[in-house]
């Protein structure tokens, strides 16, 4: 059986009654039905079907799988979740209309209904990839053992020979062709280097586990700083980056000049970088959002009422110097441990400043 690697590209059209016989063949592991109609069978150039004599058929090959899915639909099913079948970002209407009438895709809502493409923009509706569309990207249609291992969204390194390993997501599971898809996880790589991509299988490797460290229980509340309750991940600064890079892309000129098929490979480049575009920017305006919204949800900044203020005053006599000032400084997000702290750092400087004299 061939395998339609993610570097097979092409802009020839089959007919209808082509595409079809080939979509059958899809189902039955690459064969051509034996009772399609002589016609079609006859039509189909070597180069889309080859002859297998000692097997008695015809046999898809990696360009007639090509035929049937174009580089940018190959790549949004591909990328396409394995245990949920939701693909990734935002599908253009043609490629919509294009999967779901070949039955490599299907239109769902969230119960797992299928609804009309008319229905398309409705809250809860999205694609999904089908068996037929796993077969034609070599997706396995069960859980291999490597998922076992790297369960979707889990992390894990990337090794390649004589280099430190990097970082990455695994996205998906191993396709036909050996590779998977993983997105790198690593600040501090260029955003060529830091998009989702197709990796062999076999370079991946479990990431290191961090050392389990155990804390002393501490009866003070030093150990609740602002640090420690700031969430991890990637900053503004690289979503922005990121935006940054996927603008240039879909800005990029034509080669003028080109060949046909590069110009076309072009603009289908162009249309991935704008869908993924628009996704990149709906995670950074909720990331945006969440970091405005950021200092009320983790609770730093509060308000003290009388019992509060009371309580602090009499565990903390120091307090006091304060005045009306301990409430403003709670809004402002300082703990009472930290505003005793400034008490004695202000006294010792005008202790020090008072022997001088």
């Amino acid at each position: 059986m061939s395998v339609f690697t993610t570097t097979a590209y092409t802009t020839d059209k089959a007919t209808p009654g082509q595409r079809r016989v080939m979509l059958a063949a899809v189902d039955a592991d690459g064969r051509l039905p034996d009772a399609a109609n002589q016609r079609v069978l006859n039509g189909l150039p070597e180069s889309w079907a080859r002859t297998d004599v000692a097997a008695g058929g015809r046999f898809l090959t990696t360009e007639g799988r090509a035929v049937l899915a174009p580089l940018g639909r190959f790549f949004l099913l591909a990328r396409a979740n394995p245990e949920t079948g939701h693909l990734p970002g935002t599908t253009g209407h043609s490629d919509m209309l294009a999967l779901v009438r070949d039955g490599l895709a299907v239109l769902q809502d969230n119960d797992g209904r299928p609804v009309s493409v008319a229905d398309r923009w409705e809250l809860g509706n999205s694609l999904r990839i089908t068996e037929r569309g796993r077969r034609l990207v070599g997706m396995p249609l069960a859980v291999p053992p490597f998922a076992e291992r790297h369960p979707v969204g889990s992390r894990a390194m990337w090794k390649l020979e004589g280099e430190p390993g990097r970082p990455v997501q695994i996205l998906g599971w191993p396709l036909a062709d050996g590779t998977v898809f993983v997105l790198p996880t690593s600040a501090h790589l260029s955003y060529a280097a830091n998009r989702e991509q197709p990796v062999p299988a076999e370079q991946i490797r479990p990431a290191p586990q961090p050392p389990t460290t155990t804390v002393t229980s501490r009866p003070d509340d030093r150990r609740n700083t602002m640090t420690d309750r700031k969430p991890a991940g990637p900053t503004l600064d690289d979503g922005l980056e990121a935006l940054r890079g996927l603008a240039a892309t879909v800005l990029k000129p034509m080669t003028p000049g080109g060949e046909t098929w590069e110009q076309v490979k072009a603009l289908d480049e162009r249309a991935t970088a704008g869908y993924e575009l628009a996704e990149r920017f709906t995670e950074f305006d909720q990331q945006a959002t969440a970091d405005r919204r950021a200092p009320k949800e983790w609770g730093i900044s509060r308000e003290l009422s009388e019992e509060q203020i009371a309580a602090e005053l009499e565990k903390r006599p120091e307090l006091q110097a304060l005045g009306g000032f301990l409430a403003t400084l709670a809004t402002m997000g300082m703990a009472p441990w930290q505003m005793a702290n400034l008490v004695r750092r202000v006294k010792a400087h005008q202790e020090v400043g008072a022997d001088e004299g």
